[in-house]
């Protein structure tokens, strides 16, 4: 091991060389450097975001142009059919359940 002498003349020299050292100066062209990545990465990121919009904008778009279809074309097809079907049906319903008399049966 190190007697004291020796670790305490160490301790002086790192003090001493602590004190003779220089501040480091940046770059002159550092700052503009860094601003100009930040708005280039500001630009992408608006990029990916109006995208993102138009194909939102796109698909909600298509949506209601596809309602909008089927609503039109359920409004005029011929509900003469579906009168006459719908009608059909509930009589024989009615004739099944025996719901067309007003006899009780038990």
């Amino acid at each position: 091991m190190k007697n004291k002498q020796e670790t305490e003349r160490l301790t002086e020299a790192t003090f001493n060389s602590l004190d003779n050292l220089q501040q480091v100066e940046a770059n002159e062209f550092l700052y503009a450097k860094i601003k100009n990545r930040m708005r280039a990465n500001e630009q992408r990121e608006r990029v990916v975001y109006n995208r993102l919009m138009v194909k939102l904008s796109v698909a909600a778009g298509l949506l209601i142009c596809i309602n909008g279809v089927s609503f039109y074309a359920l409004q005029h097809r011929d509900n003469k059919g579906v009168k006459a079907k719908t009608t059909a049906s509930a009589a024989s319903f009615a004739e099944e359940y025996s719901l067309k008399d007003n006899s009780y049966n038990y």
